[in-house]
């Protein structure tokens, strides 16, 4: 029985959604400097760092320090957190850590602009 709750909260955990469908902005698209930075600052890093102690069951091969990190796995972040024309993803963040409050729908669509600005 242990192990089948340990199995059901490990899929749980790698839920996602759909991919947004999201498009980069042709007219100033939110770049890492002026947007992604502080948004995986604020509500992914305390979970998803190379340098966290506790990830909160985050996947050790997903770290999000650095905007190459980001790039990595840009395309499971939309489906985990973006929202834009096809699909609003909010499996993640959690609540825990230092992350206290949810990302809003419009941080959520600029995460998804973004997203798809660098997966160009």
């Amino acid at each position: 029985m242990k192990l089948l709750l340990i199995l059901t909260l490990s899929l749980a955990a790698c839920e996602s959604g759909d991919p947004t469908g999201s498009v980069c902005p042709t007219d100033t698209p939110p770049t890492y400097a002026s947007f992604g930075q502080q948004f995986f600052t604020t509500y992914c890093t305390s979970c998803h760092s190379a340098t966290t102690a506790n990830r909160h069951d985050a996947p050790g091969s997903q770290n999000y320090d650095t905007e190459a990190d980001v790039i990595r796995h840009a395309a499971e972040i939309d489906a985990a957190a973006a929202k834009g024309p096809d699909a609003t993803n909010t499996f993640m963040p959690e609540l825990g850590g230092t992350v206290t409050r949810k990302p809003t729908d419009a941080e959520r669509e600029m995460l998804g602009q973004y997203l798809a600005c660098v997966m160009n």
